[in-house]
């Protein structure tokens, strides 16, 4: 026992030790009682029938990838095991928003459900702040500079909100994008396509960085005058790289097409009825392939790719297409957001500058995420399984405000123009780099 304690002592004397522990606790005491309720109960719904058998994509409750049920499945059999009970409650003050705004469900998932549902998102908060500070130490001589990203990243109220508030899961997606730019950093190729891969079986965004780093591969340094990189040599990196992807898609490939014909067949179409995704649908299906095919031969063609500044230029260049994308997608939903702001912290390590975008995103994420139906959307489960408040008072306040859509537009709308020109902001400084450097 001594011996363990000894080799365990240098981790309790980490520069980030105490950090983790503080910031643990704060996450612990947002976990139970907040929740996003619409998402919520979708995710519940699905879960139960995973658990006992069934695609989560018998009912049309869910309209998310697979992996994630994976992840969930063995921490829900054993609590029903040990007998807790995850679930939810019907309130009727709920429904009756949710007749109004379309953005509250019935059920009210219980404080049980809350905890278990978003232990894997701590999981994988905890790991993408060590990964960012693990690449922090990668790209910069400053010793104090690691421990800064990991700090920026671990107690931003933005990412704090979407993952403990709203109950998204979207951080897995953030560290898995993190973690397959790190990869191809360090090229191992075949690795960073596994990271990728199950980033886009958790949520589909990863894919709009994945798709630009195949073309990047398969053609820098061999469209320059001067010919740096062999071509083969490139379709060998870029084979493994896909090989990556393809493995974990292939794996979950039945699962993934119940996901694809439930998405393009019931979701996809009520969804553009309603206006709101049409155009992005429309643009990630058919317009930023093309766009991230046709830019990606640009920089292939005018930087130079020498095999001391491919690294660098990767991922330099990623930032580009994910300051193009993630506006666009986080337009829509602010969650996805998440992707990018892994991405920008670490590029700070090299341009100070990117911190600007970083705080930007995450101050219009936050009033986007805060403006949709008001703060008191989260608290449903507070006021429904304690006396702090009633189910009746966050209705009100719900309701009360959104009686005031030229406020509610106008948040939105400011929230969408801050991410927007922060993320160009950041498309810019990652142009000057290159331009400079590359």
């Amino acid at each position: 026992m001594s011996a363990l304690i000894e080799k365990l002592r240098p981790l309790w004397h980490h520069e980030l030790t105490k950090f983790i522990i503080i910031g643990i606790l704060i996450r612990f005491a947002l976990i139970p009682y907040f929740g996003w309720p619409d998402d919520l109960n979708a995710y519940c719904n699905s879960l139960i029938y995973f658990t006992n058998g069934f695609s989560p994509y018998a009912v049309h409750a869910s309209c998310y990838p697979p992996f994630i049920y994976f992840i969930l499945y063995p921490i829900f059999t054993l609590a029903h095991l040990v007998g807790l009970n995850p679930g939810y409650q019907f309130v009727p003050e709920a429904a009756n928003t949710g007749a109004l705004t379309g953005m509250v469900g019935a059920n009210i998932v219980n404080p049980t459900f809350l905890i278990l549902w978003k232990i894997p998102s701590l999981c994988f908060d905890v790991l993408t702040g060590l990964l960012i500070y693990r690449f922090a130490k990668e790209l910069s001589d400053n010793p104090k500079l690691p421990k800064l990203a990991f700090l920026i990243w671990f107690f931003n109220p933005f990412t704090l909100s979407i993952t403990y508030l709203h109950g998204a899961y979207d951080v897995i997606a953030a560290f898995f994008i993190l973690l397959g730019v790190y990869l191809v950093y360090k090229e191992h190729y075949l690795f960073a396509g596994l990271g990728f891969g199950l980033g886009i079986l958790v949520k589909l965004y990863p894919a709009y960085i994945a798709l630009p780093i195949i073309f990047l591969l398969l053609f820098r340094g061999v469209l320059t005058r001067r010919r740096t990189f062999e071509f083969k040599s490139n379709a060998i990196n870029c084979g493994w790289f896909v090989l990556g992807i393809a493995i974990p898609l292939l794996l979950f490939a039945p699962l993934l097409i119940d996901y694809f014909h439930l998405m393009f067949y019931s979701v996809a179409p009520e969804i553009e009825m309603g206006g709101g995704m049409r155009g992005l649908s429309r643009m990630a299906t058919i317009f930023y392939p093309v766009a991230a095919l046709a830019l990606s031969l640009i920089l292939c063609r005018f930087l130079k790719w020498t095999p001391e500044r491919s690294a660098s230029n990767m991922l330099f260049a990623i930032i580009l297409f994910a300051g193009l994308i993630f506006p666009i997608i986080g337009g829509v939903v602010p969650q996805y957001l998440l992707g990018i702001l892994p991405l920008l912290v670490v590029l700070a390590m090299r341009r100070r500058w990117f911190f600007l975008p970083y705080a930007l995103i995450s101050v219009g994420g936050l009033v986007f995420l805060l403006s949709l139906q008001s703060p008191y959307a989260f608290l449903f489960p507070l006021a429904t399984y304690t006396n702090v408040c009633t189910p009746g008072m966050i209705s009100d306040h719900i309701l009360s405000y959104m009686a005031h859509p030229e406020l509610r537009g106008n948040l939105i709308s400011g929230a969408r123009l801050i991410i927007t020109l922060s993320s160009l902001g950041a498309v810019f400084l990652g142009v000057r780099h290159l331009w400079r450097g590359g």
